[in-house]
C-alpha cells in the first residue's frame, strides 16, 4: 500500500513538473520568436478605428499620390532595449531606442517612439503577421494621452495592414 502511494506520488510530481516546464516553455519560444525578428510596423490605429495613423506621424510616410513610401522597423534586443528606425524611400530618417518586456506569453510591453508605450495582447494572424492591442497605450504626439490602440505588425518584410483586418 506505501508503495502504491509513493507511486502515485511521484507520477503526481512528475505531471506537475512536466506541465509547469510545458508552459515556461511556450513563453520562452514566444520571447525568443519576439527577440530574433526583425518586424515591421505597417499600421498604427486608435480607439478602435481603421484609420492608419502613420501618414500623420510620421513624415514622407505617404507620397503625393498617398502610395506608402515610408517603413518602421523595429528590432527587439536581448538587453530589454528596442530599436525603432523609420526610412522614408529608403532612406533612414530617424531612429529611436525603446524598452520592452514580455510578462506573459500573450503580452508585452513596449515604450518607442511618441505612439507606442503600454501593454500590449499579441494576437497571431500567421507566421508573419501578428496584432498587437491595448486599451491604455500612452500617445504622446498632439498629448492625445492613453487610449485603446492597435499595431498591424509583419516579420521579415513591410505587409499590406489590410491582411490583418476582418473581412
Amino acid at each position: 500500500m506505501k508503495l502504491i502511494k509513493g507511486f502515485l506520488s511521484l507520477n503526481i510530481i512528475a505531471v506537475i513538473l512536466i506541465a509547469l516546464f510545458t508552459f515556461t516553455s511556450c513563453h520562452k519560444v514566444t520571447h525568443t520568436t519576439i527577440l530574433k525578428g526583425q518586424f515591421h510596423l505597417n499600421a498604427f490605429e486608435i480607439n478602435g478605428g481603421s484609420t492608419n495613423f502613420m501618414g500623420g506621424v510620421l513624415p514622407d510616410y505617404l507620397d503625393a499620390d498617398s502610395t506608402v513610401i515610408g517603413d518602421y522597423v523595429i528590432y527587439m534586443l536581448d538587453n530589454g532595449m528596442m530599436r525603432g528606425e523609420y526610412y522614408s524611400n529608403d532612406t533612414l530618417v530617424y531612429y529611436r531606442t525603446g524598452t520592452w518586456d514580455m510578462p506573459s506569453k500573450n503580452k508585452i510591453y513596449m515604450s518607442l517612439d511618441v505612439f507606442v508605450d503600454g501593454t500590449f495582447d499579441i494576437e497571431t494572424i500567421n507566421k508573419d503577421e501578428m496584432l498587437m492591442s491595448t486599451d491604455d497605450n500612452n500617445i504622446r504626439f498632439f498629448n492625445i494621452g492613453s487610449v485603446a490602440s492597435t499595431l498591424r505588425i509583419s516579420n521579415g518584410k513591410a505587409m499590406d495592414p489590410s491582411t490583418t483586418k476582418p473581412k
